[in-house]
């Protein structure tokens, strides 16, 4: 049960960072309670970046605000991280902190807690608990939710494959690795794979990526250090349908960021297609 006991508490929510395109929406749901009423309510809003925003406010003099339900959706494409805090006349407390994927909801219901709802509906698990849990035993995974396509009137113009990304902290160590399943218009049509990150420097990036050219051979950069690498695509792929790309790697963000996968078609309104069901799986490696 939260409780809000006086005019001078409320609840609130904010963001790590910068939305990519849409801010995440909020809903809660209370009872308000007097010596001679009981009175429901509920609020709506919005997040606002890393301002704080309302989502249950100030109950009126002589009231107490018992907060049932709460509710924060990830509508964004990309995954942000989201605090709920308890502000006590300016005094605030962090009631939960999580990162949520596009299409992930953050819950909280009395009886229950606060849970985080994965994009299928379940309740999203965990293996490990709490920001002290043992490197290496646990990782996180984001699922491409719907095809991603790059046909770009100009040959080799880079574009991110919105929805398959996640939101790394400056100065962590992340191990990555993204699995990309996708087609070409044509096996005469090469293509690029790479990353970037929306904010910083990719002075502690390095990882290899792999992708199709023929049907028995595969471009290979090893050791790449920079973001949007290589700059030029490859001459083929090695179907329409049934091709594959793997970046795997390490970073260490200099600044907060959105850490995504980027490609390009080698062929001037060609398509490059990421198909729905690739996957980036990541790690933070260090505390």
């Amino acid at each position: 049960m939260i409780v809000l006991a006086a005019t001078t508490d409320r609840i609130e929510m904010l963001l790590g960072g910068t939305v990519a395109t849409n801010q995440l929406s909020g809903m809660a749901s209370y009872r308000d309670l007097t010596t001679s009423a009981f009175t429901p309510g509920r609020t709506i809003a919005n997040t606002n970046n890393a301002t704080a925003v309302e989502i249950a406010p100030a109950p009126a003099a002589s009231t107490t605000r018992v907060i049932d339900y709460l509710s924060i959706f990830n509508t964004d494409t990309a995954s942000a991280t989201v605090t709920v805090r308890f502000n006590a006349n300016g005094t605030t407390y962090t009631l939960s902190k999580v990162t949520l994927a596009a299409g992930e909801k953050l819950e909280y219901s009395e009886g229950v807690g606060f849970q985080v709802i994965a994009t299928t509906g379940a309740v999203k698990q965990s293996i490990n608990q709490g920001a002290n849990a043992a490197p290496g035993t646990s990782f996180s995974s984001v699922i491409l939710g719907g095809d991603v396509t790059n046909n770009n009137a100009v040959a080799n113009t880079i574009a991110d494959v919105t929805g398959l990304s996640a939101s790394f902290t400056a100065d962590k160590v992340y191990w990555f690795k993204f699995v990309i399943y996708y087609t070409a218009a044509a096996t005469t049509t090469g293509s690029r794979w790479c990353v970037r990150a929306s904010a910083g420097l990719a002075t502690n990036l390095s990882f290899t990526s792999e992708y199709s050219l023929t049907s028995t051979t595969t471009t290979r950069n090893a050791n790449v250090q920079g973001f949007d690498l290589p700059a030029g695509s490859n001459a083929t792929s090695a179907a329409t349908a049934n091709n594959m790309a793997v970046l795997e790697g390490y970073f260490r963000p200099t600044a907060d960021c959105t850490f995504i996968a980027r490609f390009a078609s080698e062929v001037a309104g060609s398509a490059i297609v990421a198909k729905a069901g690739s996957v980036l799986f990541y790690q933070q490696l260090t505390p």
